[in-house]
């Protein structure tokens, strides 16, 4: 298996997990992953305002990127 194709089941992984904690709808789960595939996990949730997601699914993204920046905190990365 290539390095795209590691990458690409992690993107699939990582949306089918966000799509558990924030009960995502087929379109938004569409959207995150394209994002995924065009700008990387990290840019996705540094520049979340760029997607176009209904409000509340950006809210419930911006929460889960404010517990990530306080592992990454805790683990001396930020």
């Amino acid at each position: 298996m290539n390095f795209e194709e590691l990458k690409e089941m992690e993107y699939i992984k990582c949306v089918g997990l966000l799509a558990e904690l924030i009960d995502l709808d087929t379109d938004a789960k569409e959207k995150i992953h394209k994002s995924f595939q065009n700008i990387g996990i990290k840019n996705f949730f540094l520049h979340l305002e760029s997607v176009d997601l209904p409000t509340e699914i950006s809210e419930k993204l911006k929460s889960i990127k404010a517990i990530i920046e306080i592992v990454d905190v805790k683990r001396g990365r930020a």
